[in-house]
């Protein structure tokens, strides 16, 4: 790219810039969800195995039914208060990384 005039260090920066903002407009809107990133792949794992070309998109359909079933807990369980959906997702996301660790058998190569 730098050898057909594209300023790559500029690029770089508001590629990070703009990726900051997504991310800052996403948070602000739906809140710290950050388990469900790391919990739906391995759920997904589980339950249909390691192909890529399905473990890809059921991931996606997973993290989406899990987020909306979070959502509705969130909303619904100390009605007409509502518990941010963070703390669900955290109450899941807790007690199912540590199954991960009790159960994972294998050692890192790395």
């Amino acid at each position: 790219a730098q050898s057909l005039g594209v300023d790559v260090e500029k690029v770089k920066l508001y590629i990070l810039v703009l990726g900051t903002f997504m991310v800052s407009m996403a948070v602000s809107i739906s809140g710290i969800i950050g388990f469900v990133g790391l919990i739906i792949p391995h759920v997904a794992r589980i339950l249909l195995g390691a192909d890529n070309r399905i473990l890809l998109p059921a991931s996606a359909l997973i993290g989406g039914i899990f987020m909306v079933l979070a959502d509705t807990i969130a909303r619904t369980i100390i009605s007409p208060m509502e518990i941010p959906v963070g703390i669900i997702t955290a109450l899941f996301g807790g007690p199912f990384f540590l199954y991960l660790l009790r159960t994972s058998k294998k050692v890192s190569k790395y």
